[in-house]
């Protein structure tokens, strides 16, 4: 669920900047076209980026792979997208509707 929602906050992100989400089917995509933004944006504290980055590395094994996904696995995860969602909220309030709590 740490991955999903990261994927759908950045459509969010996506919509809101370009008036429309993403469409590709290769998440890591989406990362790039973040990344382009915050590049056009000139927002310079990109650690949000690799932490989506890091996120949709993790999604095939999560999602389709056959090992169990052990706790330390999911705290990161968790991790990662809390840090995703805080970056996001930080550097695109307007788009995403005011204040995180």
């Amino acid at each position: 669920m740490a991955i999903h929602s990261a994927i759908s906050l950045n459509d969010a992100i996506l919509a809101g900047i370009t008036g429309a989400r993403s469409r590709a089917e290769d998440h890591s995509a989406a990362a790039r076209e973040l990344s382009k933004i915050c590049s056009e944006l000139k927002i310079e504290q990109t650690q949000g980026v690799r932490h989506f980055s890091a996120l949709l590395s993790r999604k095939t094994d999560v999602a389709y792979g056959d090992q169990r996904i052990d706790d330390n696995d999911v705290k990161s995860a968790i991790d990662k997208a809390e840090r995703f969602a805080n970056w996001a909220y930080n550097h695109f309030r307007e788009v995403l509707g005011g204040r995180r709590s």
